[in-house]
């Protein structure tokens, strides 16, 4: 077995990993502020985070679950570069749409003349801590090798 595939899968289930709780936070987060918008009555704001809330339950979670459990049995895998390359590419997929969650949640905010809440100042400083440049060298890493 090659250990730099091994090392990969593993820079991978651990920002997986992160990204899995990062999700799971946003998704509460999301729910919290539906409820906050049903009690003042703005249904086209509710309407857009169930939507928002609803691709991360049903698109997002289960794709990072799935890397996190191809990554587990990293070890009974065979060397596949196309499979580090799809995981790379999902998790900055997924990385991605919470960098654009974390920014919409900052506009609505501005617009309601309010600042960001705790929660989601701590779900911003997060996923500004998360080693994001790991992931794109090795999907980088994996592309030319293909």
């Amino acid at each position: 077995m090659n250990n730099n595939f091994l090392a990969m899968e593993k820079t991978i289930h651990d920002f997986a990993q992160e990204l899995y709780f990062r999700n799971e936070a946003a998704t509460d987060l999301l729910e919290k502020d539906e409820q906050k918008d049903l009690l003042h009555f703005d249904r086209s704001g509710v309407e857009e985070l169930q939507e928002i809330a609803g691709i991360l339950k049903d698109f997002c979670q289960p794709q990072v679950r799935a890397v996190l459990e191809v990554s587990e049995d990293a070890n009974k895998t065979d060397l596949d570069q196309k499979l580090l390359q799809n995981q790379s590419h999902q998790l900055l997929q997924n990385y991605a749409n919470l960098e654009k969650l974390v920014a919409y949640a900052e506009k609505q905010a501005e617009q309601k003349n309010k600042k960001l809440s705790k929660q989601w100042v701590e779900l911003k400083e997060n996923l500004a801590k998360m080693n994001i440049n790991q992931i794109e060298d090795i999907e980088k890493t994996t592309k030319s090798m293909s």
